[in-house]
């Protein structure tokens, strides 16, 4: 499973803005599991910079994609995603920092 699989099947479509966004965010925390400490510093500047917007706009269209697999996705997938049950919707960092390494377990398996 990649990045873009999982977001699907989180419930989030590509007809998002902060579809490809969340992808590429995703896919470089899976390499570096650090830049989740560094969201706003590099991040989401650097995000931004590939993608021709500005860092609020990646910040805000990512908040978007999480409330969508909170609000309207497969709830049981989110908290196994997770590790945990989850009881409220997780913050942009704690949903990259889930994501990405629940990819880099499923690439261990």
């Amino acid at each position: 499973m990649n990045a873009e699989e999982l977001l699907r099947s989180l419930g989030v479509t590509g007809n998002l803005k902060g579809f490809r966004y969340a992808v590429h965010m995703i896919e470089l925390t899976v390499q570096d599991p650090s830049l989740v400490t560094g969201l706003s510093k590099s991040l989401y500047p650097d995000t931004a910079k590939r993608f021709h917007v500005t860092p609020a706009s990646v910040e805000r269209n990512l908040r978007t994609v999480v409330k969508i697999c909170w609000n309207r996705g497969d709830r049981e997938l989110f908290s196994k995603v997770a590790g945990m049950r989850l009881t409220y919707q997780p913050t942009n960092g704690m949903f990259l920092d889930m994501t990405a390494n629940y990819l880099r377990r499923q690439g261990q398996s």
